[in-house]
C-alpha cells in the first residue's frame, strides 16, 4: 500500500470515531472547566489539560467507542490516553496542542526512547495484514475564537523534533464537529518528495501533561 493510499484507508478509519472523539472533547473541556473553578489558569496551566484528557477517557470508557477502536494507554502516567485499533494496528496518542503561542504547533518527543522511536517510524501499511503498527497524534487544543470551543487533528510526525524548531509531519487531518477529516494539506509525489508540514514547538510540550 502507497503513501497516498495508506492515506486514504487513515482518513476512512479515522472518520467512523469523529463524532465520539468530538463529543469526549467537548465533555473533557467543559469538565476541566468546572472542576478547575477558583483556581487561576495562568498560575497552574496544565491543570485544566490534565482533566480534560482523563474526563475525556473516563467519557470514551463509559460511553464506548466503535469497533474495533478501544481505550488504551497507562493512565498512572500522566494520564496518557491511546486510542487503538489492534486490527489495523493503528494508534491515536491523544496531547494537547499550544495553537494560541505556537500556531500549528506539534508536540515534540522528548527524551524518551520509546516516544522517539513512534514520532519518527515511517507511516508504515494500514491493513490488518500489516506486520507493522503506525501511532499517530491526535491533537487538540482550545479554539482562537472562545465561541467556537475547540480544535481536534491527526497528525503523523516524520521526526523527533528539536526544542525551538518545528517539527515535520507528513499526514494532518482535521476533525471536523461531524466526524468528517479534511486534509489540511496535499502530499503529492513520491515520499521523499512531500512537501512537509512545518510547527513551532516549545519545551513543555515534550511532557504528558499537555
Amino acid at each position: 500500500m502507497q503513501g497516498d493510499e495508506t492515506r486514504r484507508v487513515i482518513e476512512q478509519h479515522v472518520s467512523g470515531l469523529g463524532p465520539a472523539l468530538y463529543a469526549g472533547i467537548a465533555y473533557g473541556v467543559q469538565d476541566a472547566f468546572t472542576r478547575a473553578q477558583g483556581l487561576k489558569h495562568a498560575k497552574y496551566p496544565h491543570l485544566r489539560p490534565l482533566i480534560t484528557r482523563a474526563s475525556l477517557r473516563e467519557y470514551l470508557e463509559t460511553e464506548g467507542l466503535p469497533d474495533p477502536w478501544s481505550v488504551t494507554g497507562n493512565p498512572a502516567l500522566m494520564g496518557q490516553l491511546l486510542i487503538t485499533s489492534a486490527p489495523m494496528n493503528l494508534t491515536l496518542r491523544v496531547l494537547k496542542e499550544r495553537r494560541r503561542s505556537y500556531p500549528q504547533s506539534i508536540p515534540v518527543a522528548g527524551h524518551n526512547k520509546a516516544r522517539r522511536k513512534a514520532w519518527q517510524a515511517p507511516l508504515f501499511d494500514i491493513s490488518p495484514s500489516s506486520p507493522n503498527s503506525t501511532e499517530l497524534l491526535l491533537l487538540w487544543d482550545y479554539a482562537e475564537q472562545a465561541d467556537e470551543g475547540f480544535t481536534l487533528r491527526v497528525v503523523h510526525p516524520v521526526e523527533p523534533g528539536v526544542y525551538g524548531q518545528a517539527v515535520r509531519c507528513d499526514l494532518d487531518f482535521t476533525v471536523k464537529p461531524g466526524g468528517t477529516l479534511f486534509e489540511n494539506r496535499q502530499f503529492t509525489g513520491d515520499e521523499e518528495d512531500i512537501d512537509f508540514f512545518q510547527a513551532h514547538i516549545e519545551r513543555a510540550e515534550n511532557y504528558d501533561i499537555n
